[in-house]
């Protein structure tokens, strides 16, 4: 037998005895989850799915879908966060693969009973990243995950999954993200403020029927490895000027209750200066912003505006500060600074017991606004 039919047959028999990969799932042999929830009540803890069948977010490429995008939401109940979990496969039907989730949503019960399962289930699941945006809610986690967006877009085009696409435009509270949770909570006297995702129902019609959509409406505080409590979105404004993250966000100009102009402030500066004196700590902080003239309604000079703001954002972090305090919680991050800062002082109050801030803890608040331009109009 010639050599040029003997080596056909030997690569013949040896492509026999390769092993294929005959275990391979396909793509479309999963169930894959995009967000999932946490809770807890009558002594159970509650696991959320949401999944959603990515084949229609391939075809928004090419035009948007006619039909609304079919969402299947999950509930599952168990006596610890990874027996529900199990049970929560009994009726799936295919392979959940949980490495596409997205966002991660935590209800009050469990915040209020303390996240260590939760974190420990997230840790220890090799499929779930570090990646996945973090929210907590008051809310029936099942009726969040049902709700879709406009024009029967994905929902992976939500508040949920997006946060911060909304962010950027209107910079109030901050996303947050299941990698900063797990790194700050373990920091000494840093708080965390967790984002709460609610309902927002009437601000939008569909035709004529009413459309229920996402939005943030305050933070959920935990500080210490500990829950402090809930603050509604208007007692946090002035989180956003303390935020160097901050893209740019509304500022609304009144005198005597009367509306002057509105301006779009943006790219804070901010300075937290600690002091010991006679005994007692002592904060002051210094904050530089820039901005712009969206709207004028009563003639008013540069200057005024200029003035006013500072007024504005000075008020709104003395008000964020004072409604931190009545959690006991330290939301402008005064305490975790000086730990940074100055360790060595910060340890000795700490073991003397004389880290607690009271309203006089923050001395001084220096506001500076510069408006670089006033749009297509000027003053």
């Amino acid at each position: 037998m010639s050599l040029y039919i003997k080596l056909p047959l030997v690569f013949a028999l040896i492509a026999c005895l390769l092993t294929g990969c005959w275990d391979i799932k396909g793509i479309q042999d999963l169930n894959y989850l995009a967000s999932m929830g946490f809770d807890y009540k009558d002594n159970e803890y509650i696991v959320y799915s949401q999944m959603i069948d990515f084949s229609t977010v391939a075809k928004i490429e090419t035009g948007k879908p006619t039909q609304p995008v079919p969402v299947w939401v999950g509930i599952a109940k168990g006596k610890t966060v990874i027996s529900a979990i199990n049970n929560l496969y009994q009726t799936t039907q295919m392979r959940l693969f949980f490495g596409q989730v997205n966002s991660i949503v935590v209800g009050e019960n469990i915040l209020r009973r303390g996240v260590e399962d939760v974190r420990e289930a997230i840790g220890r699941y090799y499929e779930l990243r570090y990646t996945p945006w973090l929210f907590g809610t008051k809310e029936p986690i099942d009726q969040l995950f049902a709700v879709t967006p406009f024009f029967n877009l994905s929902p992976l085009m939500s508040l949920l999954h997006q946060p911060i696409e909304n962010y950027k435009q209107r910079s109030i509270i901050l996303p947050i993200t299941v990698r900063d949770f797990a790194s700050n909570y373990m920091e000494p006297n840093k708080a965390i403020l967790l984002p709460s995702l609610a309902l927002a129902d009437g601000d939008w019609k569909e035709g004529e029927k009413p459309k229920s959509l996402l939005e943030l409406d305050g933070v959920f505080v935990y500080q210490d490895r500990e829950y402090k409590g809930w603050l509604e979105k208007n007692d946090v404004l002035g989180l956003r000027w303390m935020e160097p993250k901050m893209n740019r966000s509304p500022a609304l100009i009144q005198s005597d209750g009367k509306p002057l102009a509105t301006l779009s402030l943006e790219q804070p500066k901010v300075a937290i200066i600690p002091s010991y004196e006679e005994g007692k700590m002592l904060y002051d902080v210094k904050v530089k912003l820039r901005g712009n003239v969206s709207e004028v309604i009563q003639q008013v000079s540069e200057e005024e505006l200029e003035q006013k703001a500072a007024q504005l954002v000075k008020h709104q972090i003395k008000r964020t500060f004072e409604e931190g305090l009545k959690l006991t919680a330290d939301v402008l991050g005064f305490e975790h600074v000086l730990y940074r800062k100055n360790n060595k002082l910060w340890s000795m109050l700490r073991d003397q017991d004389r880290l607690d801030l009271h309203p006089s803890s923050l001395r001084n608040i220096t506001i500076t606004v510069d408006l670089d331009h006033s749009g297509k109009l000027k003053l």
